[in-house]
């Protein structure tokens, strides 16, 4: 499982102009999963759902996520 590094992530998501559902929509997520990553409510993340993330943000997974 990977922490969500919510302040990087909300930094690259606003330089790409991304609402965060757009976001959650580019990475094929359920409309609000951003917004409930960038505010704390996930304690953990699936690999899965961060590279989906990572990708749409055009980064690599470590710079917006940590392994616990």
């Amino acid at each position: 499982m990977l922490v969500a590094k919510k302040n990087e992530i909300r930094k690259k998501r606003i330089s790409l102009r991304l609402s965060q559902r757009q976001l959650s929509i580019k990475a094929g997520l359920p409309d609000n999963a951003i917004c409930r990553i960038e505010n704390e409510n996930f304690n953990s993340i699936y690999p899965i759902r961060a590279k989906a993330i990572a990708e749409a943000l055009n980064c690599s997974i470590h710079e917006l996520f940590e392994e616990i």
